[in-house]
């Protein structure tokens, strides 16, 4: 099963960063002086670190807007996902590693969350493609790796997103058990 990202999904993302672009120019601009002559440093750091990070992300997003591949694939073997960067970093992963599927509300996005177990499994994988810094620290209390997985730029919702991919994982344990 695949899942593909929803062009006007992502139009609609770019444009609302694109937005906050703009009011984070004209907030530079107003922080360097150029309509009061009051120079405020850092105000003008803030607004300037943030335009240019915003910047980077909407030119990714519309360099991908050319990749027709799937962002998810469930398949018998587990989930390859390319919605977030540790999802896409960790590659294949298995479905007798994940614990718990879970919903997730962090800031104005519902994330699914996979927790998988054999972290030493996969944390090697995210260090070569991620910065250590993101890794550090990445397991949960019990030890486990929670990857998060975004439905904001595919054709449904985190909802729907969770539901599928817990009927996929149930399908497949039951399919293991009428064989044994």
């Amino acid at each position: 099963m695949e899942f593909y990202r929803n062009k006007r999904k992502t139009v609609n993302l770019i444009l609302i960063c694109t937005g906050i672009l703009l009011i984070l120019v004209v907030l530079f601009l107003y922080s360097i002086g150029l309509f009061t002559n009051i120079l405020s440093t850092k105000l003008a750091a803030i607004s300037g670190v943030f335009g240019i990070i915003l910047a980077i992300v909407i030119i990714n997003k519309l360099i991908s807007l050319k990749d027709t591949s799937p962002q998810i694939i469930l398949s018998n073997e587990g989930i390859i996902a390319k919605v977030t960067a540790v999802s896409k970093a960790a590659g294949l992963i298995y479905w007798k590693d994940i614990i718990d599927i879970s919903l997730e509300k962090v800031g104005g996005d519902t994330l699914v969350t996979l927790t998988v177990d054999k972290p030493e499994h996969y944390i090697p994988a995210i260090k070569k493609k991620l910065s250590a810094m993101v890794v550090n620290g990445i397991e949960d209390a019990n030890g486990h790796l929670p990857i998060n997985l975004t439905a904001s730029e595919l054709h449904l919702d985190a909802q729907e997103l969770h539901n599928v991919i817990t009927s996929f994982k149930k399908e497949l344990d039951s399919q293991k058990q009428t064989m044994v």
